[in-house]
């Protein structure tokens, strides 16, 4: 009976260290190992610059005009067309002359008109119309001289003389002036003699380069 209280003792004893030790670990703080925070900093890379394009180079404007016009003795033939800018237009007027030797005398005149210079010259039947880009007419001298007298006092109109010149009949001759925006006219001419009552079959190729 003693030994069995002995062992029952040791029981108690072996029960009760074995809880004490597992209260001990569950107080025992537990330690977190703890990270230095750094701050972070961001470095945001610089947005590179949009390359711009390039202008596209500009195509060179040409325009090319041919046309004839029927002619009785003191007639000058006109030619009229649409200028690239908005708002202006184009005419050239070629006046031929038989000269006492028999050659051909061209005097060229060449004009640019705002549409308030060719409504104020009442020049309007002398210009294409709508939907054309040129148009080719006969004027008689008194219309010629009008006209001329009627630019003279308009705004807008700008009018260039060009070289006279002579030529056999038949025979093409051309004119050429430049001015400062490098704009070249040339004008090629040839006059056709009409047997019937003397006048010509004037022959008008306009070019423009710029």
């Amino acid at each position: 009976m003693r030994r069995a209280l002995i062992l029952l003792c040791l029981v108690v004893c072996l029960i009760a260290l074995w809880l004490m030790r597992i209260a001990l670990k569950a107080k025992k703080p537990v330690s977190v190992p703890q990270v230095a925070a750094t701050p972070s900093t961001s470095v945001l890379a610089p947005t590179p610059p949009k390359a711009e394009k390039a202008p596209a180079a500009r195509k060179p404007l040409k325009i090319s005009s041919k046309g004839k016009v029927r002619l009785k003795p003191g007639e000058s033939a006109v030619l009229g067309y649409w200028e690239i800018a908005p708002g202006m237009n184009g005419m050239a007027i070629v006046t031929p002359e038989t000269t006492p030797e028999g050659h051909v005398k061209m005097t060229a005149r060449l004009l640019h008109l705002s549409d308030a210079a060719v409504s104020d010259a009442q020049a309007h039947d002398l210009l294409p119309d709508l939907f054309d880009f040129e148009n080719y007419s006969a004027i008689g001298p008194e219309r010629l001289r009008e006209l001329q007298s009627s630019l003279q006092n308009t705004r807008g109109a700008d009018m260039l003389s060009m070289p006279t010149v002579a030529t056999r009949p038949g025979q093409q001759v051309s004119i050429s002036i430049g001015n400062s925006n490098e704009t070249t006219l040339s004008l090629g001419l040839q006059a056709d003699p009409v047997a019937e009552y003397g006048g010509y079959d004037l022959s008008l190729d306009l070019q423009r380069q710029e």
